[in-house]
């Protein structure tokens, strides 16, 4: 999911993490002042909190680790070891809010955090997890893990970010006529698919 802040894209997501109709869904938000807030769950602090929370059932988890980055390479091998109990069949939704910072752009071969988001985009889909990647940034997140997306929601960005992603496809004509605050849905071939926005009650 790409866009400049304040353009719906994340409003959108808050909407697909409170209705998915997967039996879990995470969202990876940040602490303090750069939290988003109104994200539906109980608060996970820690990976003990997140195990304990879907033993316990809890549909909707909001995971507010210290420190995402050292918290990603752990919340995948939790996640990995869940599916593996549950044959795959348990289907998990994991968001990652401003995932610039826990995906970064690098030409970096040893970056466990930037990995553990490839596996999700990646393997995750074979274990039944669903990823979401949110960023007003694309031109600072890691395009391998861009790459392993099968649907990109694109809103309204700067000509710099279009520019750090115009090898994909997107019709900036329709990015660009969307009404307001809603995105237009592209599939990995590039397609649109046709826009989308959230319900006013996910607005803020």
């Amino acid at each position: 999911v790409l866009g400049s802040t304040q353009t719906g894209k994340t409003s959108f997501v808050r909407e697909l993490h409170a209705t998915t109709p997967r039996d879990v869904s995470i969202w990876v938000n940040e602490r303090g002042d750069e939290r988003e807030t109104g994200i539906h769950g109980v608060e996970a602090r820690d990976l003990e909190d997140v195990r304990d929370a879907i033993a316990r059932r809890e549909s909707h988890i909001e995971f507010l680790p210290a420190d995402r980055q050292a918290a990603m390479p752990g919340l995948r091998s939790l996640l990995w070891q869940v599916s593996d109990a549950t044959d795959r069949a348990l289907a998990l939704q994991v968001t990652i809010d401003e995932a610039d910072r826990v995906a970064p752009e690098t030409q970096s071969k040893d970056v466990p955090h930037r990995d553990a988001v490839r596996m999700f985009t990646d393997e995750g889909v074979k274990r039944n997890i669903k990823t979401i990647t949110i960023t007003q940034h694309p031109q600072g997140i890691d395009k391998e893990s861009l790459r392993n997306s099968r649907y990109r929601a694109v809103w309204a960005m700067s000509s710099e970010a279009q520019a750090s992603v115009s090898k994909y496809g997107f019709d900036w004509g329709e990015v660009r006529d969307a009404p307001m605050w809603a995105g237009v849905l592209h599939y990995m071939t590039g397609d649109v698919l046709g826009t989308v926005k959230a319900a006013e009650e996910y607005a803020t």
